[in-house]
This record gives C-alpha cells, structure tokens and sequence, in this order.
C-alpha cells in the first residue's frame, strides 16, 4: 500500500536532498529552505537513488552509518513525508523513458509527481521541463512562491 503525498505536497528529487546536506554545494542554502518546508514529501526513489550515489563513490562519507542516521534525523525532524513504491509508478516510469529517453531514476521520479499530480521539485530542468503532464518547480521558484 502506497502512502499517497496528500493534495499539492511538492515532491523533492535527489538533487535537491543532496544539495541540502553538503554545505559546499553552490545550492546548499537554497535547497535547505526547500528541505525545510513544512509540507514536502520525498518520493519513493530518493533514498535508493542517494544510497547508490555514495555506493559508486559519486559522494563521499566518512561514515556510512552514521549518514544514513543523520538523514533518518532529518526526515524527522522536518516530518518529511516519503512515499512508498507502487507498480503504477513504474509503470509510468516505463512510459516516460520510451518517450522523454530519461534516466531510471528521473523516470521514476516524474512518474510519480504525474501519478500524485503534485510538483516536483528539482534542478534538472533539462530533464524534467519538458514533460508532458508534469510539474516541474526549480528549487528557486519555489521557495520564492512559497514566501
């Protein structure tokens, strides 16, 4: 049973996620006013996406572990809410690659923004502005609607 994102809950993508916990990030700040939103959910792709970055050694940790505590912290703390995954989402997924050509991931990430009809949030414009029946939101735009 999936947990449905609720109505107008804006979905964040990996970029965002990853921008909001390296300080270094050029994006770093703007991102953490988009994890700290009050009525954001995670899709349910992100953490798996995240875990394979650091798994190929695309980000770095001194501590695996306490990493993964650390976001389970943030999660709480900021009462993220994190979709479950449903064969509907993949199933769109599927659709949108064999028409958009996109990545696994950013396949699976739109198909779930189309399938909950609520925005998505990230910094791949390139790939995600362009599709049909999605909401995409660039990190900027949002936090400057929401204030």
């Amino acid at each position: 049973m999936r947990m449905p994102a609720g109505p107008k809950t804006p979905l964040v993508e990996t970029d965002v996620l990853v921008a909001a916990i390296d300080p270094e990030d050029p994006h770093h700040s703007e991102a953490s006013a988009v994890i700290s939103y009050q009525n954001i959910a995670f899709t349910p792709y992100i953490l798996l996406e995240l875990d394979l970055l650091l798994k190929s050694g695309r980000i770095e940790v001194l501590d695996y572990e306490e990493f993964w505590h650390k976001i389970g912290d943030l999660i709480t703390f900021y009462r993220i809410k994190i979709l479950s995954p449903g064969p509907i989402y993949h199933a769109e997924a599927a659709r949108l690659r064999a028409l958009y050509n996109l990545s696994y991931f950013d396949s699976l990430h739109a198909a779930t923004a189309i399938v909950e009809s609520t925005p998505l949030i990230s910094y791949d414009k390139k790939a995600y502005n362009r599709i049909r029946g999605l909401r995409y939101v660039h990190p900027k735009q949002f936090i400057t609607n929401d204030a």
